[in-house]
C-alpha cells in the first residue's frame, strides 16, 4: 500500500509511519507500506503521476493551505482518498472540507484506535466524520422525515429518487468528487449538480455533509450500498 503524507511536521512524519505500519499489517500481513512524505502542495504536486492508495493532508501547510491545499492535491491525485488532518476540530471546517469532497476529516487529537478505524473506513471507500461532526450537524427535517427510519430509507430512496440520482448519491456518500461522478457515469458535471440538489431536496437536507449525516444517524448505509 503506497501512502502520501503531506505534513509540514516532520516530527510526525515517524509516528504516522508507524502507526500506517500497524494499520497494514492488519489489513494484510502481506502487503507492505510504501510511506512517502513531503512538506508542502508544492513537493506533492511533483509527483503528479504516482499512484497512491491514501493521503493524508495537513489543513495548515506553509504553502497552499486549507480548502486550496485540498483542492490542489485532490486533482493531482484524482484516484486517490484524500483524508485532511488537522489540529483543530470546528464542526464548521470539518463540514466544509466534507464539502469539498475530502474522504474524511480526522482531528489530530484522535487516538491511534480510533485514526486506524477511521481509516480502514476510507481506504473501503467510504467517508470517515468524527463524532463531534455528526453531533452538530444535525441537518433541518425532511418533509418524508418518517420515511427516513433505517428500515424505511431504502424503499423511500428507490421511491422518491431515479436510478440516476441514485447512483449519484452513492458515488458522493463515498467522497466521489462531481467531476470524477460525471467520467464514471459518462455525464457533464452540471448534470452531476443537478441530480445532486434533487437529492438533497429529496432528502431533506442543504448538502453532502447533512445527507451523509442523515444516511449515518439512520445506521442506513448498507441500504445506499445497495441502490
Amino acid at each position: 500500500m503506497r501512502v502520501l503524507v503531506v505534513d509540514d511536521h516532520e516530527i510526525l512524519w515517524t509516528g504516522m509511519r508507524s502507526m500506517l505500519e500497524r494499520l497494514v499489517r492488519q489489513l494484510d500481513p502481506a502487503c507492505p507500506l510504501e510511506f512517502v512524505a513531503c512538506r508542502d502542495v508544492a513537493q506533492a504536486k511533483a509527483m503528479a503521476g504516482t499512484v497512491f492508495d491514501l493521503v493524508l493532508l495537513d489543513y495548515h501547510l506553509p504553502d497552499i493551505s486549507g480548502l486550496e491545499a485540498l483542492r490542489e492535491v485532490r486533482s493531482t491525485f484524482e484516484g486517490a482518498p484524500v483524508v485532511v488532518v488537522s489540529g483543530e476540530s470546528d464542526p464548521r471546517r470539518i463540514r466544509e472540507v466534507i464539502e469539498h469532497s475530502a474522504s474524511g476529516f480526522i482531528p489530530k487529537t484522535t487516538s491511534e484506535r480510533e485514526m486506524q478505524a477511521a481509516l480502514q473506513l476510507v481506504l473501503a471507500r467510504g467517508v470517515y466524520l468524527p463524532p463531534i461532526a455528526l453531533m452538530e450537524a444535525e441537518p433541518e427535517p425532511a418533509a418524508h422525515d418518517d420515511a427516513l427510519l433505517p428500515e424505511h430509507l431504502e424503499d423511500f430512496l428507490k421511491a422518491e429518487l431515479s436510478p440516476r440520482q441514485r447512483q449519484v448519491l452513492s458515488l458522493a456518500l463515498r467522497g466521489t468528487p462531481n467531476k470524477l461522478i460525471a467520467r464514471k457515469l459518462n455525464i457533464a458535471e452540471g448534470t452531476v449538480k443537478v441530480h445532486l440538489a434533487m437529492v438533497y431536496r429529496a432528502l431533506g437536507v442543504r448538502n453532502r455533509t447533512e445527507a451523509m449525516y442523515r444516511v449515518l444517524s439512520a445506521d442506513a448505509a448498507q441500504a445506499i450500498e445497495r441502490l
